[in-house]
């Protein structure tokens, strides 16, 4: 079961998907954390300062490879989303496919003047045995599946986003992470619109994905795209 999931996960790498450990609530009173992310711009650091905080980054960087590791190595499993599925995409204007996969659901979108994809899976985290906190799961996980979304986006640059909300939310033994952006290019004759967008709840040991990207000539079909989204977050229990 293992070596399946790892293969499928290794396979869908290269078009979008961080992370697990025990869960279990805290025995204090309820409280609620919230990290705000956007994207501001910063005088350029000297070199020395440069040296240092590339350092930190690499650190950060095996840290967060070494979770996802253990991560697709843990006792996990997949569970059913098609009902998720099924009622998000009631109202989608945009032609579409669904193809399933171990548990992933992945939905080919096809407008007029773009096209995108959606992948959506839910991972039961009952049986794990990491020692990771749920802030950690969610936020390491979420930021390594938006990760692989941008990277989908051929001639897709940091430049290109004209917006970068990223948000995690935790209270008790649930949590939420978002993180979207919006993308317009020109190249001078033509413009190109796009969207992006990673949400994850991580709720009873059930950690819901909702990953999709989506790049048109046309602003509507991306305002049709985010719209979609929105609707799959709502079909998502926190």
């Amino acid at each position: 079961m293992k070596a399946k999931i790892i293969a499928v996960i290794s396979a869908t790498l290269a078009l979008t998907m961080t992370a697990c450990g025990t869960i279990s609530p805290p025995a204090q009173t309820q409280t609620e954390t919230t990290t705000i992310t956007t994207a501001t711009s910063e005088s350029i650091p000297d070199s020395d300062a440069s040296s240092e905080a590339e350092s930190n980054v690499d650190e950060e960087q095996v840290k967060s490879d070494t979770f996802i590791a253990e991560f697709f190595d843990s006792n996990i499993s997949f569970a059913d989303v098609s009902g998720i599925v099924t009622e998000a995409m009631k109202s989608c204007s945009l032609k579409n496919e669904t193809d399933s996969s171990n548990g992933i659901q992945k939905i080919t979108l096809t407008g007029k003047n773009g096209g995108g994809t959606i992948e959506v899976l839910c991972i039961d985290l009952s049986q794990a045995q990491l020692d990771y906190d749920m802030e950690y799961i969610l936020e390491n996980f979420g930021d390594y599946y938006y990760g692989q979304i941008t990277t989908q986006m051929n001639g897709i640059t940091e430049d290109d986003f004209v917006s970068d909300y990223r948000m995690v939310n935790s209270v008790v033994s649930k949590g939420k992470f978002q993180h979207y952006g919006s993308i317009q290019k020109t190249d001078g004759m033509a413009s190109l619109f796009g969207y992006t967008e990673t949400y994850a709840v991580l709720n009873e040991n059930k950690l819901n994905v909702v990953s999709g990207a989506f790049l048109s000539s046309d602003m509507m079909e991306r305002q049709s795209f985010s719209q979609l989204m929105a609707k799959f977050a709502e079909n998502v229990k926190y």
